[in-house]
């Protein structure tokens, strides 16, 4: 699983691009949820920055700390929570920052006020800072909106030009079958964009994410099955879930029953997709899930 070089990015809860010259937001991200209204800090801070000509590199305000870097065009403003070490995340601000002057000077030299064009280097920004960093042994699967009730299927506002061909393409390799790492493999686009992507898929409820199927997995029953799974197993299935007691592993089921490892396997599938079967950590053990 790769790691964050810039710091913890569960700490981050707001990045945004403001135009030097006039104070103009030209992007900005939330995170998660803040006591206090992000814009109004940032309005705060560009207002001293900007318009008094002030020095100002860090502001702390009700228990959060605003990281604050200029580049030639833009002002970068990185809100935390409290943090032990500023510089990780100042220097995700300042390599932010550096990225986007250079893709976009000219439009920056020839302003013209319309933002729309840099919606899409937000995928940039959650390549350093995702929404969540995702481990690459986890199975991505397709929701439908009715599944994603009551929070919704949401649009992805970041999904436009570039960004929306990318999101598209890794969506197509997403089958439910198929780990993060074979994605990143497969797909051809970089290790952080497509866990940036992947990243936005779950936070918009585009996505599920499960672990992968193993002869090693641990299983056990968190619910009595549905009538129709009765109705498709009959009597074997409460057999099945005796032997999914949270300590053999997929394998031993199997060898516990007249079937072979592909049925066994396709059986706890739909028992987990169900919900009626879970993954057990049991780390002692020292199999991985």
């Amino acid at each position: 699983m790769m790691t964050g070089g810039y710091g913890n990015e569960e700490k981050v809860r707001y990045i945004s691009l403001v135009r030097r010259e006039g104070g103009e937001p030209i992007i900005g991200i939330p995170y998660r949820e803040m006591s206090v209204d992000p814009d109004l800090v940032a309005s705060f801070v560009l207002a001293i920055i900007i318009f008094e000509n002030r020095q100002l590199k860090t502001f702390v305000k009700e228990g959060y700390v605003v990281v604050i870097e200029e580049g030639k065009h833009v002002v970068g403003l990185l809100i935390t929570d409290r943090v032990e070490d500023e510089d990780l995340y100042r220097e995700g601000l300042i390599s932010i920052i550096e990225k986007f002057e250079s893709g976009y000077e000219a439009q920056l030299i020839a302003w013209k006020g319309d933002i729309r064009p840099f919606r899409e280097f937000a995928l940039s920004i959650l390549g350093i800072y995702p929404y969540r960093r995702l481990d690459w042994e986890l199975v991505p699967r397709l929701v439908t909106k009715s599944e994603a009730t009551p929070d919704r299927q949401s649009s992805i506002p970041w999904s436009v030009g570039e960004t929306d061909e990318k999101l598209h393409k890794i969506v197509g390799f997403i089958n439910g079958k198929r780990s993060i790492s074979e994605i990143v493999e497969a797909s051809g686009i970089s290790d952080e964009e497509t866990l940036a992507i992947l990243s936005m898929l779950d936070r918009y409820n585009w996505i599920g994410l499960t672990r992968q199927l193993t002869d090693k997995s641990v299983l056990v029953k968190k619910m009595e099955p549905p009538l129709h799974l009765i109705g498709v197993y009959g009597d074997q299935l409460v057999r099945i879930l005796e032997l999914f007691d949270g300590v053999r592993t997929l394998i031993e089921v199997c060898d516990e029953l007249p079937a072979s490892i592909e049925v066994v396997r396709t059986v706890a599938k739909n028992l987990i997709d169900t919900g009626v079967l879970a993954y057990e950590d049991i780390s002692e053990r020292g199999d991985e899930q």
